[in-house]
């Protein structure tokens, strides 16, 4: 899952310590997954086998108590977590507690993990140890969000519609994705399903949707305003992460007699190929590519109110090994 470290312009924990985040949120997910797969292995081999073959210890076990092997890794882990990690944790594990049961099959588990990991990355996005802001609940229901945030490895960055602050003006922009190696600044356009879009380098695009056309507002605009920002400010940091140009239709198609060779078009024809190429970059978050995610953030503006205080919240300053 690629981690939202940024969106719109609410309070995110990655914009106070970036590497720590990354790193303790790849831990977490890594290791509730396994735990939870385990889970639902063990009730299915239960579940396969015949009453008169289990003894009553074992019947009472996944029975009475279907919740003890995940209580005993609870217990477990306080112990090995700082106050910091178990607050990182229960965001995590927030939406799983209201699901009433495991699902019958294990891509239908995987599809619940990621749904329940979508809303904690939402969650991530929208508060810190120290402040939270009001998410407007469009985020919730964003098809592209969650589609860049489920479907994209954990190695991407991603910013979604941040808001810069630059020159004491706030601008909002669209999708910054980070790659181990590249930077790619995306506009989607979206239109009518199965319209074509005539591609121009004039302020005004025609989408043809069946034999009627009409004018719209070229997405050349909102993308040039976009890596006009970006790219000084990864150069100003020293950076030497491309920075990458796309224009995603997300339901209708390019006439390219005018393609420029600056500018990616994907249509509906290509999204599905071009996400799977961003998910065979298996490379590791790079430090090039961390550098460039920190300086972006330490642009953005953030609305944010504080936190109800928590006399138990510990913050560990231990260093990343």
């Amino acid at each position: 899952m690629a981690q939202l470290i940024k969106l719109d312009e609410y309070a995110s924990r990655y914009e106070y310590d970036l590497k720590r985040y990354t790193s303790q949120f790849t831990r977490l997910k890594r290791e509730k997954w396994y735990y939870l797969e385990n889970e639902w292995r063990q009730r299915q081999l239960v579940e396969s086998e015949p009453n008169d073959e289990l003894d009553d210890e074992d019947t009472d076990w996944f029975a009475t108590e279907p919740n003890k092997f995940v209580q005993l890794f609870q217990k477990m882990k306080r112990k090995m977590y700082t106050k910091e990690a178990e607050l990182l944790e229960e965001d995590l594990d927030e939406e799983e507690k209201q699901l009433p049961s495991f699902p019958a099959t294990l891509e239908a588990l995987k599809q619940q993990f990621l749904e329940e990991t979508f809303h904690s990355q939402l969650r991530w996005a929208s508060t810190s140890l120290l402040e939270e802001s009001r998410m407007h609940p469009k985020y919730k229901w964003d098809e592209w969000l969650r589609t860049f945030v489920t479907q994209i490895p954990d190695n991407y960055l991603l910013m979604y519609k941040p808001v810069f602050f630059i020159k004491n003006a706030p601008i909002q922009l669209d999708i910054v994705l980070l790659s181990p190696t590249e930077v790619y600044c995306i506009t989607l356009l979206e239109g009518t399903k199965n319209s074509v879009f005539s591609v121009s380098s004039e302020r005004f695009w025609l989408e043809y949707i069946e034999k009627k056309q009409k004018k719209r507002l070229s997405p050349l605009i909102t993308l040039n305003r976009t890596t006009s920002l970006v790219g000084p400010i990864l150069k100003k940091a020293g950076s030497t992460l491309p920075v990458k140009k796309v224009v995603l239709a997300t339901d209708g198609f390019f006439d390219l007699q005018a393609q420029g060779h600056s500018v990616e078009y994907i249509d509906k024809r290509r999204i599905a190929s071009w996400m799977e190429k961003l998910k065979r970059h298996s490379s590791p978050l790079k430090k090039n590519q961390v550098m460039a995610a920190e300086a972006l953030l330490a642009h953005c503006q953030t609305v944010a109110i504080p936190r109800e205080p928590d006399e138990e919240i510990l913050i560990d300053e231990e260093p990343l090994k």
